[in-house]
């Protein structure tokens, strides 16, 4: 499941932050090839940053929780961070926007308590 993170956004009212959420869901779901149909697929955060001095003016997009799979290629990874990133950048077009997606490669160490294990 896609984890969202957006860091260092300038002050936003809940219903700024609703439209946003909106936004965010309709373009991961926009990527076919990663297979999420709506905001049940994905959690998507505003965590509350610690000092407020420079807000709004670097938005940090991190997206991690993608598994590693075949149909999960470079490609519809690099236009899921290039969308996400423009949508957000087009919502605070003054900030410097970055959006890294990092990939879970369970090898490298995972569970979950669904798990049968």
């Amino acid at each position: 499941m896609p984890i969202i993170k957006l860091w260092c956004l300038p002050q936003q009212t809940e219903d700024q932050l609703n439209l946003l959420h909106q936004a965010i869901v309709k373009e991961v779901c926009s990527i076919k090839e990663l297979g999420f149909r709506d905001e049940n697929d994905m959690v998507v955060l505003f965590p509350p940053d610690m000092m407020s001095y420079g807000l709004g003016s670097e938005v940090f997009v991190e997206i991690s929780g993608i598994f590693n799979a075949p149909e999960v290629t470079p490609e519809p990874l690099n236009r899921l961070a290039k969308n996400i990133g423009q949508m957000v950048s087009s919502k605070f077009p003054e900030a410097k926007v970055e959006c890294f997606v990092n990939q879970v490669k369970p090898s490298a160490g995972f569970w979950t308590s669904t798990s049968t294990q």
